[in-house]
């Protein structure tokens, strides 16, 4: 399988496609570990816990009507979850194209970012807020 260079990936949230003003994206798919050492072990042993799961992205900042901050600026006071999808591309679901799929929660919105002469980009992070997870549909 050849390496892949990410240069088209898919963002939506709450349902609005903010591709075009995004530039990175890290999807994280986590466990806990759950300590399982017993007495006289002499290396500790551990097992998989409750999952959990995050994606963080970075937009060039836009305030137009539909675009980053007025799809982000609601969800950072709401406690309802709202759909997060990224893909690989923007083609459609695929085994070759599968999507990352969580109810997430805005936990973090840094509105302006930026220096004198900078595109101001602005991260923001969505934590698991449904007991599905992350899911990766490829229909």
């Amino acid at each position: 399988m050849a390496i892949f260079t990410l240069t088209d990936a898919f963002i939506s949230v709450n349902s609005v496609t903010l591709s075009d003003h995004g530039n990175k994206v890290t999807v994280e798919d986590n466990r806990d570990a759950i300590d399982i050492t017993a007495f006289g072990a002499t290396s500790k042993a551990v097992t998989k816990g409750l999952g959990d799961a995050k994606i963080t992205i970075t937009f060039f900042q836009d305030f137009a009507s539909g675009k980053v901050h007025a799809t982000l600026q609601p969800l950072i006071g709401s406690s309802t979850p709202v759909p997060i999808e990224v893909r690989a591309t923007s083609g459609a679901r695929s085994a070759t194209n599968p999507a990352a799929l969580m109810q997430g929660l805005l936990m973090t919105y840094n509105m302006l970012d930026g220096g004198v002469g900078e595109a101001s980009q602005i991260t923001a992070e969505f934590d698991n807020g449904a007991q599905v997870g992350l899911t990766y549909p490829t229909s």
